[in-house]
């Protein structure tokens, strides 16, 4: 089990707290791990209460500082290697991260270098006076990584006055291990969080088996439904008068861990989820802030291992888009996190029964590294729009 596991579900769970806490029928998607990844980079170049701030937030807090990048490496090289071991029916799981300096500043090599060997991080020196062209290099990059899925996640040229874009991509491709038939695909009510109703694609199992669990106790339903490998989609389901909302509210990563070790094998007589497509984006540098990481956004942020001569810089801007769809045959979802910095200028803000799971209201759902206990896509679906039917 990887060091990452804990701290990928509970900073993922506290992001969706934060979220629903403003509007709770809003569908959220979001890749904890690409978060993690990006800001860990800027981790390496911080210290003190900044440095203290994005470990607590990321849930890093119990880990030595000087170890995370090591972490972080081999949770990459793992997925490397597990992609070049001549099997073509694994998931495909990639990772990009992106080092975009300003050529009028002078960084620390031992920085530049230890992004490079621990994060496999392409390094670009550019004139940031061109902002058009490091929007089209930054959009151009970011497409190629996640296979054209997300074809830009900077909409303006930077500010000339950009020192650093730091960027995270995470492409995931994966086929279920039972394909759900084409034949069995049919329109069905899914039921929205504000009371509507909408017509859309339901994709149905019948007779299989799944890990699965109804919690009667927790008024919810649990499935597992398994890609080729090691990777599975979660599908977390309330019931009775329970909402998604109150699930949240009430998970962390004990509690989660608690849940799935008491699924089981179980044949489903019926098992329906919607075929659908999400995208998603979030400005991370107000939503951070208001999880308790303040410093790394405010001018006492302390980064100093980043610049020659420690000038001081902080995030000014830090954008994730992420986008997913679900079919017969599998998942597709992709992630682009981008970290910007800036001189400071400025501060910014038990008896025999059918047992069925049909998710045709909100439920939530997250794409988990079994192996490794990494969460590394998770979300919620509260209302169904043409938006989101595949």
């Amino acid at each position: 089990m990887s060091q990452l596991s804990k701290p990928s579900i509970d900073f993922g769970l506290n992001f969706l707290k934060q979220i629903s806490s403003q509007c709770d029928s809003k569908n959220v998607l979001l890749s904890p791990l690409s978060v993690i990844i990006a800001y860990c980079m800027a981790l390496d170049g911080a210290a003190g209460e900044t440095e203290q701030q994005i470990k607590e937030v990321l849930n890093l807090d119990t880990i030595d500082s000087q170890d995370i990048s090591e972490i972080i490496k081999q949770v990459i090289e793992s997925y490397r290697i597990s992609a070049t071991d001549g099997s073509e029916q694994k998931c495909i799981l990639e990772f990009g991260n992106l080092l975009m300096t300003n050529k009028d500043y002078k960084f620390q090599e031992a920085y530049v270098q230890n992004l490079q060997t621990n994060y496999s991080a392409n390094a670009f020196n550019e004139d940031f006076n061109d902002g058009q062209n490091i929007l089209e290099k930054v959009n151009s990059w970011v497409s190629e990584a996640t296979r054209n899925k997300i074809s830009t996640i900077l909409n303006e040229s930077p500010d000339p006055n950009a020192i650093l874009l730091l960027l995270n991509t995470i492409y995931f491709e994966g086929k279920w291990l039972k394909p759900f038939s084409q034949d069995r695909t049919d329109d069905k009510i899914f039921n929205n969080s504000d009371g509507t109703t909408v017509k859309t694609k339901m994709m149905t199992f019948s007779g299989k088996s799944f890990n699965y669990v109804d919690r009667l106790d927790k008024k919810l339903k649990i499935v597992e439904i398994p890609y080729v490998g090691n990777i599975s989609m979660i599908l977390i389901l309330p019931t009775e008068d329970n909402n998604l909302k109150k699930v949240i509210d009430n998970l962390d990563s004990t509690e989660l861990s608690s849940l799935m070790e008491s699924m089981k094998k179980t044949r489903l007589d019926t098992l329906t989820i919607p075929k659908f497509k999400l995208e998603d984006d979030h400005e991370l540098h107000n939503i951070l802030p208001s999880m308790g990481m303040t410093f790394p956004f405010h001018m006492n942020s302390e980064f100093p291992k980043i610049i020659e001569g420690s000038l001081p810089i902080f995030i000014s801007q830090s954008i994730q888009k992420a986008v997913i769809e679900v079919f017969e045959k599998g998942t597709t979802a992709s992630s682009a996190t981008v970290v910007g910095f800036k001189l400071k200028s400025f501060t910014l803000p038990s008896l025999k029964k059918i047992i069925t799971f049909i998710a045709d209201r909100p439920f939530m759902f997250f794409i988990r590294d079994n192996e490794s206990g990494v969460n590394l896509f998770m979300g919620q679906l509260s209302n169904m729009t043409h938006q989101q039917s595949l």
